[in-house]
């Protein structure tokens, strides 16, 4: 019996339920600092596929995951620039986004996929942001810290763009298997020896210091993620817990159990927490029914 295991990324269905709870297994391993690149380790793939599958029985072949988690990425980007473009807004409590016919039409010419987010926004938008965007260091991966981090995507295109135009090196061997070749653009082999180190390629150079960004970029990434844990862990367990918007819920006293569980799906995130014990008492009703 084949049950829920597909063969094909293009079969492969998604139901909202298990999109939220491969959503939050992602977030979960992003907070534990294992996205290292724009991408998991094999090893962590095979733990989210594990524990998918204990959560809702879906099992996914690792490139089922990985094609996934590169929708996500695209849609996330997408509904980004929609909602910073000129003219539009966005209501995090409704999930909708506002903005004029004139508006809608105009972008639409350019960006028909964005026509999926008029009647609703994307959802999952904040812990997809803190999924996908990063923190980058100096040089061209430089952004100034009043900006919005620039998501993987974006550090993606920076790196092709920079490796793209850098020197192809085809290592190979001698005779005498001791010294490395060097192809040029000829197609001729130089031995690599021959060139003294004072009169290395610059483009070597260019290599290293790429590198470096790259190092100083994950450290200051490991860092961030470091201290979103412990500031979650210190004053986030105190104020809008789980426990407290249960309560709120429960003077309410008309709340069905479908709602209620729907409910307690959001509130796994902080940031839901925060805004629904904060927000009006009919708003936070007006919020509930529109689950």
């Amino acid at each position: 019996m084949a049950s829920k295991n597909v063969d094909s990324q293009e079969k492969m269905s998604w139901p909202p339920r298990h999109e939220t709870i491969f959503i939050h297994i992602l977030h979960e391993h992003v907070k534990k600092g294992d996205l290292q690149t724009s991408t998991f380790k094999m090893k962590v793939w095979a733990e989210i596929s594990d524990e998918l599958y204990a959560q809702c029985g879906q099992k996914c072949t690792i490139p089922q995951l990985k094609s996934k988690f590169n929708r996500l990425r695209i849609v996330h980007r997408d509904f980004s620039d929609l909602i910073a473009h000129t003219g539009f807004g966005w209501d995090p409590v409704a999930n909708t986004v506002t903005a004029s016919e004139d508006v809608w039409a105009s972008y639409l010419k350019s960006k028909p996929k964005a026509k999926q987010f008029r009647t609703q926004g994307l959802e999952h938008y904040q812990i997809l942001g803190e999924i996908f965007n990063t923190t980058t260091a100096t040089g061209q991966l430089h952004y100034a810290s009043s900006q919005l981090p620039p998501n993987s995507d974006d550090e993606r295109e920076l790196e092709n763009n920079f490796l793209n135009t850098g020197v192809h090196i085809d290592v190979d061997l001698d005779d005498d298997g001791d010294n490395p070749q060097l192809v040029s653009g000829k197609g001729k082999r130089k031995c690599a020896t021959t060139a003294p180190p004072e009169r290395r390629p610059k483009k070597w150079d260019k290599m290293e210091s790429y590198l470096d960004v790259c190092s100083e970029v994950m450290s200051q990434k490991l860092q961030r993620e470091k201290e979103k844990s412990l500031e979650a862990s210190s004053t986030s367990k105190e104020m809008y817990s789980i426990e407290e918007c249960i309560g709120i819920v429960e003077t309410m006293g008309d709340v069905d159990n479908d709602t209620f569980n729907k409910m307690l799906e959001k509130i796994v995130l902080i940031e839901w927490r925060k805004i629904f014990v904060t927000m009006p008492a009919a708003r936070r009703r007006a919020w509930l029914a529109s689950l």
